[in-house]
């Protein structure tokens, strides 16, 4: 593998209009460097980001056989002008076989990466699906330390819809079937320091009284809340979301909200402390797409406190297909451009910024002129990690330092 990708100057349009001008700026944007076996375009299907540690799934790679997967883990060194990310690691699961399409999803926390290894079929029978878990040690050395599976005896739908991990804590969401009447789940992992073990603690389900959507097939977990997207799916009518939060006695959770009238298809989300951020590619004025924000305060629970739009939508713009959140920083793809034509071409990712508790503003675009840039995001600190995944050739991932 090479260590060093191509490095890229791209203009940002920034988002916020002075007169009839937008006002430009530029910015650097790095790209990964690809390993020549993950020549499948699934290169980037999804992708983490941590101290130092970027991490991108190939769940179409071949080398074990056809869509058998693979995650690529990249290291970033300082240099003396910019800093390099090498290609440290591949990591495929102890049994590697076809169609396993391991790296759907990947969820990266400090030390640990957990990976679903899932079809990403809609509404796929339960199979063989998994998620695993990997934990870097001393050395630097990615071993795969648990491999979790759907209860037998459980008809939640599809396993390992999606992932995400927070410390010593997990979640595995699966994707329900509104056709036979699976409603979805989401699995509960705790690592216990004494064994050395990882042990289901809840499954969460949607309360049988509330409606609609079908449950788990999006999934965001931070510190003691998970937030999870109904999605009426085929339905074409607004979804849900529900925030789930840990009890005191640190094994039961309760539903803490419901949060209705989300207009997506498929529902991105991301929950960062008492913020969270829903992608509603279907909203908005001519389905133009909007990103919802919903905060928690004490004594008033979650309320819809603030609606990002792009700085100029589009009919039919999808903004929201995609969704990242930390702390002041926001992105969220969409298309940006739209040439009077009867379809939609050039898809980016718009930046928002929160200062000092104020409203988010959109800060600028990233735009690298390609229909599949934004297919998965990630955000640290203010770098951020966005994949550009075409139906056919290879996919291509970009580290973005963001300002």
């Amino acid at each position: 593998m090479s260590v060093w990708g191509l490095r890229l100057v791209v203009l940002l349009e920034i988002g916020l209009l002075i007169g009839a001008f937008p006002s430009v700026g530029y910015a650097q944007i790095d790209e990964l460097p690809r390993p020549d076996t993950a020549h499948a375009g699934s290169f980037g299907v999804s992708v983490a980001l941590g101290d130092s540690i970027a991490v991108v799934g190939a769940s179409g790679e071949e080398r074990c056989g056809p869509n058998a997967g693979a995650v690529y883990v990249y290291d970033r060194v300082a240099g003396p002008r910019f800093d390099e990310w090498n290609g440290v690691a591949r990591l495929t699961p102890r049994t590697c076989r076809a169609n396993a399409f391991f790296g759907e999803r990947v969820a990266l926390s400090g030390h640990r990466l957990l990976v679903s290894a899932s079809s990403g079929e809609l509404f796929a029978g339960t199979g063989s699906n998994a998620a695993y878990m990997f934990t870097r040690t001393s050395t630097g050395t990615w071993t795969q330390t648990a491999r979790f599976t759907g209860p037998p005896n459980r008809s939640d739908g599809s396993f390992a819809a999606d992932i995400d991990l927070d410390g010593d804590r997990a979640v595995v969401s699966t994707s329900g079937n509104p056709d036979s009447g699976e409603h979805g789940a989401v699995y509960v992992y705790n690592y216990d320091a004494a064994t050395e073990e990882w042990t289901q603690s809840a499954r969460l389900t949607a309360p049988s009284d509330e409606a609609p959507g079908v449950l788990g097939r999006g999934v965001s977990l931070h510190g003691n809340r998970v937030a999870v997207a109904a999605s009426t799916y085929f339905d074409d009518s607004p979804g849900t979301v529900y925030v789930f939060r840990r009890n005191p006695d640190a094994q039961t959770w309760t539903p803490s909200a419901h949060l209705t009238d989300i207009d997506a298809f498929f529902i991105e989300l991301e929950l960062y402390g008492s913020v969270l951020l829903v992608g509603e590619d279907r909203a908005g004025p001519k389905e133009s797409g909007q990103a919802t924000v919903f905060t928690h305060r004490r004594n008033q629970g979650w309320r819809k406190t603030e609606t990002l739009r792009p700085s100029l939508p589009y009919d039919s713009g999808a903004f929201g297909t995609a969704v990242a959140l930390e702390r002041s920083w926001a992105l969220v793809t969409g298309y940006g451009e739209q040439l009077n034509k009867d379809f939609n071409i050039d898809r980016v990712v718009y930046v928002f910024r929160r200062r000092g508790g104020q409203n988010w503003k959109q800060r600028s675009i990233l735009d690298i002129g390609q229909v599949d840039f934004g297919a998965a995001l990630d955000l640290h600190n203010a770098m951020a990690l966005v994949s550009s995944v075409p139906p056919e050739g290879p996919g291509s991932v970009y580290i973005v330092q963001l300002h």
